[in-house]
């Protein structure tokens, strides 16, 4: 059961590790930290159960918006933002069989000191982690997500080349690339390890948003649509 920390019978995600529990995907975790629903196999949405996607971003009336879809095309969810809005924040949501919009997750931005960091929730407002950028001089730049104060994900790799890997203690769970596309506004994320995936879309999406929207990296270039 992950990292062999003790859980709630009902835990699909471990709240310490990250990492899927033995539970089918069509049962529920209710944890004090996160909440997770894998709707892929009930009918309702593949957003998250879908391990290979591909994210178009568009900037519509100074809204940062993004279309999610797998790999044949079919659009599966989406994600909002603003993007004049300081600190910016994000909501995430699934299509439903009934082509109705489901929140899964939503992301606040914090601006502390010349750092930002980013909060991913539930659709609940339970936290699952927070997105930090680190600077070290061996490491050089990459992004940590933690959970109460410990590291659960780090994310390192060419972020303005949308060319970079995830992992849980030294495991890669996904990876973002651009093997599928060759339009410059689109990227693809992999998911190949036992994540919750909504962890994964969030992270993806807040580094798109610091290292190519607001250009804090270089080489890539957006069409406002």
């Amino acid at each position: 059961m992950g990292c062999g920390k003790e859980l709630p019978q009902d835990a699909a995600f471990c709240s310490f590790c990250g990492r899927q529990t033995n539970l089918t995907s069509q049962q529920v975790a209710t944890t004090e930290n996160t909440s997770f629903v894998s709707t892929g196999t009930t009918g309702t949405s593949a957003l998250l159960n879908t391990n290979d996607l591909v994210l178009t971003k568009k900037i519509l009336s100074l809204r940062e918006h993004y279309d999610i879809q797998d790999r044949n095309g079919m659009k599966i969810g989406e994600g909002d933002g603003n993007f004049v809005q300081v600190p910016a924040k994000f909501v995430v949501k699934e299509i439903t069989d009934t082509s109705t919009m489901k929140e899964v997750m939503h992301i606040d931005g914090k601006v502390l000191s010349l750092r930002h960091q980013f909060t991913l929730y539930d659709a609940s407002g339970n936290s699952l982690g927070e997105l930090k950028k680190k600077i070290a001089k061996l490491i050089g730049q990459e992004y940590w997500l933690e959970l109460n104060g410990k590291e659960l994900m780090r994310i390192y790799g060419k972020f303005t080349q949308h060319d970079y890997q995830m992992s849980i203690n030294g495991q890669q769970v996904a990876q973002v690339h651009r093997q599928w596309v060759s339009i410059n506004n689109q990227f693809d994320v992999s998911i190949m390890g036992n994540v919750d995936p909504r962890i994964v879309i969030g992270s993806a999406i807040v580094i798109e948003h610091l290292e190519i929207t607001q250009g804090q990296g270089s080489g890539f270039r957006i069409n406002s649509i």
